[in-house]
C-alpha cells in the first residue's frame, strides 16, 4: 500500500485543525472548571438590584434575587468565564398552550392568577449599564401602558429584545435604531388596544442591519407611509410579522428586495384592497410561511411571470379573503408544493375544480377551502391525505358520495382527523359504522 506524504497544506490545515480541537477542549474544560466559581461582578449586581427594586412583584417572583451571586439568580445568565451578566429572562407566564399572556385562560381565576404573577412597574435605567448584556426578555408582564424607555436604545451588545404583549404604549422610540448588534426584536401586542404601540415613520430601523426576526404585530403603522422603503432594504431579514399594522398600501415597486432569504412574512390583517400582488414577493424564493390572510388584495400586478413555483419551501400559505388567488397560473402551481402542511384558500372566490389536483401533498394537516365558488365532485382521492386534522370545505358546489369518503379516512393506518366540515354543498350518503375509528374526531358538520 502506497502511503502519499502530506503536502504542507494539509500538513498545516490538519495542524491548524488539531490546534483549533486542542483550544475548544481547553476552552471547555476552563469554562466547566470555572463555572460554579466565577464571582457575580459586584457593580452588576447592584444594577440588578435597581432593577428589581423598581419592578412591582406581587408574587415574589424575584425571591431568589437576594445574596451577593447573582449569576445563580433566577433569570440571570452569566458569562462563566468573566461573570458578565449576558442574559436577563423576565417572559411572565401564558397559558402555557398557545402562548397567550393575558388569556385566553379556562377561567377567569386562571387569567386573575397569571395577572399577580405579572411584573409590573418601571424598569431601571440603571439596567443599561450591563455593558455585555446580550438577551432581555421582559415579555407577557403588565406595565400599565407606560411608554418604552428611550434609553433601551443604550444598550450596547443587546442582540435580542421581547418586550411583547407587556402592555407598552406611545410612540417607539427612535433611540432603538442605535442597537447596530440587534438580530431580534419583538414589540408585537394585541391589535386595537387603547394607547397601542405606534410609529409615524420607521426611519428608525434603517440601521439595524443585522436585524433578522422583526414582529411589529398589533401596532398602528397607519401612518408609517415609509414601512416598505426601510424594511425592504434590511439585508439579514429572515422573519417579517407586521399583522393587523394598518398599514397603508403594499408596494409593487421595487421589484426586487434585500432579504432574499427571508423565510417568514406575515402581512395578514391589513387591508389592501387598492393594492395588487407585486412581483418581489414570487422573488422570495426561501419562504416557508406567506400570511395574507384578510389582505383582500384583488389582483396580481400587471407583468408578473412567476407563479408559486419559485417557492419550492413554503410550509404554511395562508391567502383567506384575497381574490388574486382566482389566477389559472397560481391555482396550477398549488400541487407543486409539496412541503404544505396548512392551505388556507378560503373566501377567495375561486370557482376552479382544484379539489382534485391536491392528493399528493401528503404532508397537510390543515385545508381550508370553504366559502368559494368550487364545482367539482369530491374526489376519492382525497382520501390519501391521512395527516389531515382540519379539513373545511363548507359552502361550495362539491357533490357526490360522501359515505366512501369517509369509509377511506377510516383506513388511514393512525387517522389524525379532527374537525371535518362538508356542509352546504351537494352531498349525499351516510354516516359510515367505521367512524368511531377516527378516534380524534372532535368536530363534524
Amino acid at each position: 500500500m502506497q502511503i502519499k506524504a502530506m503536502t504542507p497544506v494539509t500538513l498545516f490545515s490538519s495542524l491548524g485543525l488539531w490546534f483549533l480541537i486542542v483550544s475548544s477542549l481547553c476552552t471547555l474544560c476552563f469554562c466547566n472548571q470555572n463555572s460554579d466559581h466565577v464571582p457575580c461582578i459586584a457593580t452588576e449586581r447592584l444594577v440588578l438590584t435597581q432593577l428589581k427594586n423598581n419592578l412591582i412583584d406581587h408574587t415574589n417572583r424575584l425571591s431568589s434575587w437576594v445574596g451577593k451571586d447573582c449569576c445563580s439568580w433566577s433569570g440571570v445568565v452569566c458569562n462563566n468565564i468573566t461573570g458578565n451578566v449576558q442574559e436577563i429572562h423576565l417572559r411572565g407566564p401564558d397559558d402555557g398552550f398557545h402562548g397567550h399572556c393575558h388569556g385566553p385562560y379556562d377561567t377567569d381565576d386562571e387569567l386573575e392568577e397569571a395577572s399577580k404573577q405579572m411584573l409590573g412597574g418601571t424598569i431601571s435605567p440603571s439596567v443599561t449599564k450591563l455593558l455585555q448584556l446580550m438577551y432581555f426578555n421582559l415579555s407577557c408582564n403588565d406595565f400599565g401602558l407606560i411608554p418604552i424607555p428611550s434609553f433601551f436604545g443604550s444598550f450596547q451588545s443587546l442582540r435580542y429584545l421581547n418586550i411583547s404583549k407587556s402592555q407598552f404604549s406611545g410612540e417607539i422610540p427612535h433611540q432603538l435604531g442605535n442597537l447596530s448588534t440587534l438580530r431580534v426584536l419583538d414589540l408585537h401586542d394585541f391589535p386595537n388596544l387603547l394607547g397601542n404601540l405606534h410609529s409615524k415613520s420607521l426611519k428608525w430601523l434603517k440601521d439595524l442591519k443585522d436585524l433578522q426576526h422583526l414582529d411589529m404585530g398589533g401596532m398602528d403603522l397607519g401612518n408609517a407611509s415609509d414601512w416598505f422603503q426601510v424594511i425592504s432594504v434590511l439585508p439579514s431579514l429572515l422573519e417579517i410579522r407586521c399583522f393587523s399594522c394598518g398599514l397603508p398600501q403594499l408596494p409593487s415597486n421595487p421589484t426586487m428586495v434585500s432579504f432574499t432569504s427571508l423565510n417568514v412574512l406575515d402581512l395578514s390583517y391589513n387591508i389592501f384592497s387598492d393594492s395588487l400582488l407585486p412581483q418581489w414577493i414570487f422573488n422570495l424564493h426561501n419562504l416557508v410561511v406567506l400570511d395574507l390572510t384578510n389582505c383582500f388584495i384583488s389582483g396580481l400586478n400587471p407583468g408578473i411571470h412567476a407563479d408559486f413555483h419559485s417557492m419550492p419551501s413554503l410550509r404554511i400559505l395562508s391567502v383567506s379573503s384575497n381574490t388574486f388567488l382566482n389566477s389559472f397560473s397560481l391555482l396550477n402551481a398549488l400541487p407543486s408544493l409539496s412541503n404544505l402542511c396548512v392551505l388556507d384558500v378560503s373566501n377567495c372566490n375561486i370557482s376552479a375544480p382544484i379539489l382534485g389536483t391536491l392528493h399528493n401533498l401528503s404532508s397537510i394537516v390543515h385545508l381550508d377551502l370553504s366559502y368559494n365558488g368550487m364545482v367539482e365532485e369530491i374526489p376519492k382521492s382525497l382520501s390519501n391525505l391521512c395527516n389531515l386534522i382540519t379539513l373545511d370545505l363548507q359552502t361550495n358546489y362539491f357533490f357526490g358520495n360522501v359515505s366512501e369518503l369517509l369509509e377511506r379516512f377510516c383506513e388511514c393506518e393512525s387517522p389524525k382527523l379532527q374537525l371535518l366540515a362538508l356542509c352546504s354543498n351537494y352531498l349525499k350518503g351516510q354516516l359510515p359504522k367505521k367512524l368511531g375509528r377516527l378516534k380524534n374526531l372532535e368536530n363534524i358538520n
